[in-house]
C-alpha cells in the first residue's frame, strides 16, 4: 500500500510481528536466556538474551517504525534508557538540561554527574537562545524533556536540536508524555528520543521499561555497545506485554487526551484553581509552538490550587475515581502531589526554580468518561 496509513492501523500492524515459526498472530513470549549452537562456529541469530531475544526484537522493530528510526533499543525501565544516554559521555563533560524537568532525571543527572560531567539547568521553553546562553566550550549534550512533567512546558526541538547539529553536540529529548503518535523528534533533527514505555505505550500500569531511538546507524551501534556492557535489557514478558499495549495505543491515547482536554477547559473555571498547566489551552504560553510539534497535547494536567498548602491533600484524599499513585498514563486515571512524590528527589531550591511549587496537584488522566472524572474532581476540589 503507497497511502500513508493512519495511526491506529500502523500500531496493530508495525514491525510484522506475527510469529515466523508458526504462523501466531502475536509473537512467542521467548524465556530462554541462552540459546543453542547448530556446531561449533556456527553462531545462532540470538546467543544471549542480554544481546538479543526474539520477543524483544519484535518490540523493538514495531516501536522502530513508529518512530521513524534506523534502531530502536528497549531497556529495563527508563532510567536505564536514560543512563544509557550519559554513558556516552566522557569525563569532563557539560550537559545542559531543562529546569523544569521529572525528578528522576533530576536526581539521575545529578547522581551520575558527581566526578564526572557538570550539568546546567535552563528554562528551555523559553526558546533556543536560553540554551545557547548557557553553552560551553565542552557541552556534548542537550537534555530536553516536552511536554515536561509536571508542568507540562514545550521545548522547541527543531530550533535546540539544530543548535545541538551546529556546535556537535548531541541531542536527546524525553518525549514520554507526548507519546510516538504525538510527536516524533527524530523527524525534527533530534538525534535520540527516549521514552519511557512505563507510560502511555504499554499502557496498563504493569510493565517496568524504557527505549532509546535513533536514526544515526554509527550512534546505534554506540548504544548497542553500551547496553550490551551494562545489561539493563528489557525481559522477554515485558517485551510482550509492552508489544500488546503498543497495538491498542492510539485507541487509548486518543481518549486520554480528549478527557485531558475537557478536565483542563472545566478546571480553569473552578473557583478553587488558580492556574491549569495543559499546552491545549490557547493561553498556555507555548500553545502555538505545541500546535506546530505535536498532534495532540498529552494526558497530563496540572493544577496550582488556591488555599494553603494543606489543599492539595485535602483534594487528593477526597477523590474516589483517581487513585492517589505514583506514576502515571495507564488506563486508569491517576494523580499525585510532585513535591513529595515523583519530584521529591529534587532539592527545594530546584524545584522552586522549576515552579513546582507546594500547591500543586498533577493528575494523569485515564479512559474513563470524561463526565465522571470531572464529577471527581468537582467533588474533591469542594473539601481543598
Amino acid at each position: 500500500m503507497s497511502k500513508k496509513q493512519g495511526n491506529s492501523t500502523r500500531c496493530v500492524h508495525a514491525g510484522d510481528t506475527h510469529d515466523a515459526a508458526t504462523g501466531g498472530v502475536m509473537p512467542a513470549i521467548h524465556q530462554s536466556s541462552t540459546f543453542a549452537y547448530p556446531a561449533m562456529r556456527e553462531q545462532p541469530e540470538h546467543i544471549y538474551t542480554r544481546i538479543s531475544n526474539p520477543t524483544r526484537d519484535a518490540f523493538e522493530r514495531a516501536l522502530n517504525e513508529l518512530e521513524g528510526g534506523t534502531r530502536t533499543f528497549a531497556f529495563s525501565s527508563g532510567q536505564a534508557a536514560s543512563n544509557a544516554v550519559l554513558e556516552l559521555l566522557e569525563p569532563g563533560d557539560h550537559v545542559i538540561g531543562p529546569a523544569n524537568v521529572y525528578g528522576g532525571s533530576f536526581n539521575l543527572l545529578r547522581v551520575a554527574g558527581e566526578g564526572r560531567f557538570e550539568v546546567s539547568y535552563v528554562h528551555q521553553d523559553q526558546g533556543p537562545d536560553a540554551v545557547q546562553a548557557a553553552w560551553r566550550t565542552n557541552t556534548r549534550l542537550v537534555w530536553m524533556e516536552t511536554p515536561s512533567n509536571p508542568l507540562m512546558r514545550i521545548t522547541d526541538l527543531k530550533a535546540v536540536s539544530g543548535l545541538c547539529a551546529e556546535r556537535g553536540a548531541l541531542s536527546c529529548v524525553d518525549s514520554t508524555l507526548a507519546t510516538p503518535l504525538a510527536t516524533q523528534p527524530l523527524s525534527l533533527g533530534c538525534d535520540i528520543t527516549m521514552h519511557s514505555i512505563t507510560k502511555y505505550i504499554a499502557g496498563h500500569s504493569d510493565v517496568l521499561g524504557g527505549t532509546l531511538s535513533v536514526s544515526d546507524p554509527d550512534l546505534a551501534g554506540r548504544l548497542k555497545s553500551v547496553r550490551d556492557r551494562t545489561g539493563g535489557v528489557l525481559a522477554p514478558l515485558d517485551s510482550y506485554l509492552a508489544l500488546r499495549g503498543l497495538k491498542t495505543m492510539d485507541l487509548r491515547v486518543r481518549r486520554q487526551f480528549g478527557n485531558a482536554a475537557r478536565i483542563a477547559r472545566d478546571l480553569r473555571q473552578h473557583e478553587k484553581v488558580a492556574q491549569v498547566c495543559y499546552a491545549g489551552l490557547e493561553d498556555h504560553p507555548q500553545h502555538e509552538l505545541a500546535k506546530r510539534q505535536m498532534d495532540g497535547f498529552g494526558a497530563v494536567v496540572s493544577l496550582h490550587l488556591h488555599g494553603d498548602e494543606a489543599a492539595p491533600e485535602r483534594l487528593l484524599n477526597a477523590l474516589e475515581l483517581f487513585t492517589i499513585a505514583e506514576s502515571l498514563g495507564g488506563v486508569e486515571s491517576l494523580a499525585g502531589y510532585p513535591p513529595l512524590m515523583s519530584h521529591s528527589t529534587m532539592t527545594r531550591e530546584a524545584r522552586e526554580a522549576a515552579g513546582i511549587t507546594g500547591n500543586l496537584v498533577r493528575l494523569s488522566c485515564g479512559i474513563e468518561d470524561a463526565d465522571d472524572l470531572i464529577a471527581d474532581l468537582h467533588q474533591a476540589l469542594h473539601h481543598a
